[in-house]
């Protein structure tokens, strides 16, 4: 387009040049210097007006091919912003289920390396009117060092049971006697395999007669 209206516009000023030689040579040369300003200002006026427009339309159209060029150069800014925001929402998304997944093999490392105590009643004696209740209390956990039970008021019997290791799957009998049929707790306190301490705890009650009641163990720490 723009070497269309360039060689438009010099073919019109070759045109009007011949037109203007031919013109001046048939017609009177005017004779004053003033006169000859007005005969050529006459004389180029209409090729100044010609490239004048030329020149605009010239410049409309780079005016519009660089509107559009920002324009496409917007969008393309425009969709790299939104792909950046894709790409950390991805990223967070996956640190985050990185993060868990560690949580939760750090939680697995923790439970294994605990300890896990199941106190079950193993039976009941009566001896002289006095009632013994013997309590199991199995690790089916990990290996437990420095193990440390204590009882609460109800229990006469014992009151403390400590022992220097547990092993995995060893098993503990203690005869438990009461002297209150209230609820009492068993809290025990341990170093699991990872040199950390741990502490649950359990209620243990004697209603009457042989039943033995015991709680779920809940981990304290």
């Amino acid at each position: 387009m723009k070497d269309k209206r360039f060689w438009f516009g010099l073919l019109v000023t070759v045109a009007w040049l011949g037109f203007s030689g031919y013109m001046v040579s048939i017609y009177a040369h005017p004779k004053e210097l003033d006169a000859w300003g007005d005969y050529f200002s006459g004389l180029f006026a209409p090729l100044a007006f010609l490239w004048l427009v030329i020149g605009y339309m010239q410049q409309g159209e780079e005016l519009k091919h660089s509107t559009e060029a920002l324009r496409l150069q917007a969008e393309e800014l425009r969709n790299s912003v939104e792909q950046q925001s894709q790409l950390v929402a991805v990223t967070r998304e996956q640190f985050q289920n990185e993060y868990e997944a560690l949580q939760d093999e750090r939680e697995l490392r923790r439970e294994a390396a605990r300890p896990r105590f199941v106190p079950q009643h193993s039976g009941t004696v009566v001896s002289s009117g006095v009632t013994t209740y013997k309590l199991k209390i199995v690790n089916i956990g990990n290996t437990a060092t420095r193990f440390r039970l204590a009882f609460g008021d109800a229990i006469e019997v014992p009151k403390h049971h400590n022992l220097a290791v547990v092993a995995r799957d060893e098993v503990i009998v203690i005869e438990l006697r009461f002297v209150l049929t209230a609820v009492s707790q068993g809290v025990i306190r341990y170093i699991d395999a990872d040199g950390l301490p741990g502490e649950v705890k359990f209620d243990v009650q004697a209603p009457g007669g042989n039943k033995l009641i015991i709680g779920d163990v809940v981990r304290v720490a």
